[in-house]
């Protein structure tokens, strides 16, 4: 690597020539990086441009801040740079360095003893990227980019090299926001069917999708949800925070080392305190972590071979049964040879400096761990520390010479990173058997364009919208192949109360309005009324009724009552990632419970049905103290069905079908509501 300097002002710098311009160089340089004021970078690049320089990084901060004098240098050296060709990284970046080749075009400091791995990392934050750098002693970098504004390159001209180099095996990413949506999750789905984990922690999650939503399903799957929902169908791996990806990138490493996967993630977790034992089993909910109970057969060997340990669960606490190391050889071969665990997690806890006992203790807990998994492909070794302190040198020299067994450190970081890497491996999996979510993902991620060039998403666009009368909503889902509730359209009184009559008692009668959202919020709606004379008067209050402003009253709306559960099944488009579906508990109460799992369309059935299986409420859907469950197919189905619609008819923007009732009598939509694009 030959670095040249450039500065009118100098002969000499740090013992090297400075020549006075780029042109004046003795060869057109691989790459420019403009070190001085951001605001004056237009002039560098077009002088970059001229001696025909392919690469150019505009480091620094500030520019976000400085005003139409920063917008405008943002506009120039972006236009600049793609009327030539010009790979340009920034503004507002820290730059990048690059361990395959041992070069650092970075504005911070970087450790020239950090070790070559395989892992890239890619940071829309500039102090991201430089934690990043602080934790590659542990998780082994192939390069780290910090991508600043992206006015040219963007993070998905990294994650596309990322995925065709043989260097890397793994992505870390930090996001703030994605200009090409569409073009990151067929990135991501790509990296998936190769099998290279995409890890990310995603922030600037805003409530502004929210506020703009018309029906309950565009507040409930809004933006952060959607978000969520999007990654996830494309094979991402979501973290919450820096901690847990760190802790997951180091046990995709780990696997990766060991040539092994986690399988369907379930546990065998061996501690050295029924606390800690206990810590575990308590924070399952959260993490996700999967905790098989310890078969009979795998408990009667263990009480043959230590007769005086009082409580077998899992997690298993072996200490003081008898000697660290007839132990746990005791209990990690027992729940190796089980078939009831696909990891192998060792939990003890120790401070940086451990004393020699301690370390003693550590690797008599290690070696049992290792030899137990030696010859045994299908079983992963974890070691989890629940703390997340820096690990005694000799603790982790071992860890490392058994092939590098994953150290995780935190007990929620350290579980939950078992967990999400388990449900990465079985959709990884189920992509390479089968196709990408959309069929248009493939080819979206062949292409090889500069976020200049492509199209970019602006989710602050606004969009006319139409709200349909709920007689029409109900027709429009019907047509989806919906079941909906049996109803008739009325002008007057008298014509309700023989609807209801050929229809059926109890019955509804609503105001069908246009433009009206939430009728049960104005009050017209009225329920369980029981016979004819009711539903004429319910009627007549309802006619006579007030309307908010901008509402239309095309007249009432009388159906049948149904009994069963409430549900609500609904759909957004998202001006980022496009449609998203929904399943929840339903009613008035529906955004204020907040039970819902959201999911990308289009979907099948069997990943519907894992969205009624996600629900807080899911007991209550198969039916609880006596009262009957849902028509689960029935439901099962109408979610594909709109899902399927939303991609067919890219008009839809919001289906609220609130709420939908299953239950003895059958399953259908009792109220809708359709948002449409105005043309």
């Amino acid at each position: 690597t030959r670095c040249h300097f450039v500065n009118p002002r100098y002969d000499e710098l740090h013992g090297e020539p400075c020549y006075p311009s780029i042109a004046e160089l003795p060869e057109v340089p691989d790459i420019v990086v403009v070190a001085l004021n951001p605001l004056r970078a237009a002039s560098v690049v077009a002088d970059a441009a001229a001696a025909g320089v392919p690469a150019v990084i505009v480091p620094g901060g500030g520019v976000v801040e400085g005003g139409e004098a920063a917008a405008r240098m943002q506009r120039e050296v972006r236009e600049i740079a793609l009327s030539h060709g010009i790979a340009l990284l920034g503004p507002n970046c820290m730059g990048l360095f690059d361990l395959t080749t041992n070069s650092a075009t970075y504005i911070g400091d970087v450790n020239p003893w950090l070790p070559h791995g395989g892992v890239t990392g890619i940071a829309q934050s500039g102090s991201v990227t430089d934690a990043f750098i602080h934790a590659g002693t542990r998780i082994g970098f192939s390069r780290v980019i910090g991508c600043g504004s992206e006015v040219v390159l963007d993070v998905c001209d990294f994650l596309a090299y990322a995925i065709d180099d043989d260097e890397t095996h793994s992505i870390m990413l930090f996001v703030e926001g994605f200009k090409r949506p569409e073009r990151f999750l067929a990135l991501a789905d790509r990296a998936l069917e190769l099998g290279k984990a995409v890890m990310a922690v995603k922030v600037g999650r805003s409530s502004q999708a929210q506020a703009a939503a018309v029906a309950h399903s565009g507040s409930l799957a809004g933006e952060a949800r959607a978000t969520e929902a999007a990654l996830r169908a494309a094979g991402v791996i979501l973290c919450d925070d820096l901690d847990a990806l760190l802790e997951t990138a180091e046990l995709v490493a780990g696997c990766r080392r060991l040539g092994r996967g986690v399988g369907r993630g379930r546990s065998g977790v061996v501690t050295v305190s029924t606390g800690e034992a206990s810590l575990i089993a308590d924070l399952a909910p959260r993490t996700g972590i999967d905790l098989p109970d310890v078969p009979a057969a795998t408990r009667d060997r263990l009480l043959e071979a230590l007769p005086t340990l009082g409580y077998i669960g899992n997690p298993l606490d072996p200490w003081g049964a008898t000697d660290a190391a007839t132990a746990y050889e005791a209990a990690f071969t027992a729940f190796a040879e089980s078939g009831a665990y696909d990891v192998l997690a060792a939990v003890y806890d120790f401070p940086y400096r451990s004393l020699p006992s301690e370390v003693e203790t550590a690797l008599e807990i290690i070696a049992p761990l290792v030899r137990a998994t030696a010859d045994r492909p299908d079983l992963m070794p974890v070691f989890v520390s629940l703390t997340s302190g820096e690990p005694t040198p000799e603790i982790a020299d071992a860890l490392r010479g058994a092939g590098g067994i994953p150290l995780l450190r935190g007990t929620v970081e350290a579980f939950t990173a078992i967990a999400a890497v388990a449900r990465w491996e079985a959709t990884r999996d189920r992509r390479r058997a089968g196709r990408a979510r959309r069929a248009e993902w493939p080819s979206i991620a062949a292409e090889r364009t500069f976020v200049g060039h492509d199209i970019v998403i602006d989710p602050a666009s606004p969009i006319a919208s139409r709200v349909s009368p709920e007689r029409e909503s109900l027709e429009r889902v019907a047509r989806m192949g919906i079941p909906t509730v049996r109803a008739e359209l009325v002008a007057t009184a008298d014509d309700a109360a023989a609807a209801a009559s050929r229809i059926g008692f109890p019955a509804i009668v609503k105001v069908d309005a246009a433009g009206l959202a939430h009728k049960s919020d104005v009050g017209a709606v009225r329920l369980g009324l029981p016979d004819p004379d009711a539903v004429r008067a319910a009627a007549r209050d309802l006619l006579a009724l007030t309307l908010p402003a901008g509402a239309r009253r095309r007249g009432l709306v009388v159906a049948a009552e149904m009994a069963g559960i409430e549900l609500i099944v609904g759909a957004r488009r998202d001006p980022s990632f496009g449609p998203v579906v929904l399943v929840g508990l339903g009613g008035v109460l529906a955004e204020a419970i907040d039970d819902v799992a959201v999911r990308l369309a289009p979907l099948d059935a069997e990943e519907a049905s894992s969205m009624l299986d996600e629900l807080r409420g899911r007991a209550v859907l198969a039916g609880v103290r006596g009262r009957p469950g849902i028509d689960r197919d029935a439901i099962v189905a109408a979610i594909v069905a709109l899902g399927a619609a939303m991609v067919a008819e890219p008009t839809l923007l919001e289906v609220d079908l609130n709420p939908v009732i299953s239950g003895p009598s059958g399953t259908a939509a009792v109220d809708a509501l359709v948002v449409e694009a105005v043309r």
